[in-house]
């Protein structure tokens, strides 16, 4: 059997990114293992959610920092349309620099900056790539997942010709996303498994078609690997089926983002009105479409991120108006 140190060959080596993602893949793989050892539950579902909530809590001095800078931004944006309108047709130096001076003095006297959103954004980054990093790639992070995909791997590699079945897979049509796997191999293991992970449940039946005098073994494993992924009748590893419970990820994906972007904005009037309604209509349809083509798993990801970060806005607009009613009594 190939050793289980192999999984790590797979995982990102990107500089920063790789290092994050080893990080927050040792703790999915403590959550997933936690769960499974102390309870019996060996749940993928499970392990993204309190994976989401615990990242997200590590994050949240910088997330509350960048949106309460943003919340903060919108609502003395007023006055800086009132700064910018006062100079509108004033265009030399003179006058740009008295607007300049006004708009300071107002991020003074309202304790903003209008970068203040930027920096734990950019921040932020890195640790965001890092997380996809292991979630698109969950047999390199989680041990257990990885060491069911090496079984088959051990059954597939022991058939004659099973490249060349393989690369039948491969190129159907439906199945053309496993030809962006970097530097496919079918000699090496670790590609072997980058493979299989992204096979749907219907790529499994066309491998048993190819592969029959192993498919009773391969399909035992497949069996357990499918209840790892499931969660309410969902498989996390397959792209949501619109026309199975699957819809439910992508459908509450732009419900709750249409909401966090809904509860972020104000009302400031003219085009920064019309550009904030845009925003708050687009976001949650790029949010929905990008759960429909992706593993269900990922969506899940950002389904539980975007709960959590709705709570958080709630508490952050709370903050701030209790904020401004102090300045308005003295």
């Amino acid at each position: 059997m190939f050793s289980h140190s192999l999984f790590f060959i797979t995982q990102s080596t990107f500089p920063i990114i790789g290092d994050l993602a080893r990080f927050f893949g040792f703790l999915m793989d403590s959550i997933y293992n936690f769960f499974g050892d102390n309870f019996g539950v060996y749940s993928l579902g499970l392990s993204i959610i309190i994976f989401t909530l615990i990242t997200k809590l590590l994050m949240l001095p910088l997330a509350f920092k960048q949106q309460k800078s943003m919340k903060e931004m919108q609502v003395i944006q007023p006055e800086i349309k009132k700064i910018q309108d006062k100079y509108k047709s004033k265009k030399d130096p003179e006058s740009q620099k008295k607007m300049q001076a006004e708009m300071t003095a107002l991020y003074q006297e309202h304790g903003v900056s209008p970068f203040g959103g930027c920096l734990p954004l950019v921040i932020q980054m890195p640790i965001i790539f890092s997380l996809f990093a292991v979630l698109r790639n969950i047999p390199a992070y989680i041990g257990n997942i990885g060491d069911k995909y090496t079984q088959i791997v051990t059954y597939v590699t022991n058939v004659d010709g099973y490249a060349d079945k393989l690369e039948i897979i491969r190129n159907m049509d439906d199945f053309k996303t496993a030809l962006s796997i970097s530097k496919y191999d079918a000699t090496i293991p670790e590609k072997l498994i980058d493979l299989f992970y992204k096979f749907q449940s219907s790529t499994w039946t066309a491998f048993y078609d190819l592969f029959p005098t192993i498919q009773g073994s391969v399909s035992t494993v497949v069996v357990e690997l499918n209840e790892i992924y499931e969660m309410f009748g969902i498989n996390l590893a397959d792209k949501p089926d619109l026309l199975t419970l699957g819809v439910l990820i992508p459908l509450l994906n732009v419900v709750v983002q249409f909401a966090v972007t809904k509860t972020s904005m104000s009302s400031s009037g003219g085009a920064q009105n019309q550009t904030n309604q845009t925003m708050m209509y687009t976001m949650p349809l790029v949010s929905g479409f990008f759960a429909t083509t992706l593993p269900a798993g990922l969506g899940l990801y950002w389904l539980a991120g975007s709960v959590f970060q709705l709570g958080q806005q709630l508490v952050i607009n709370k903050h701030i108006h209790n904020e401004l009613d102090k300045k308005k009594k003295k």
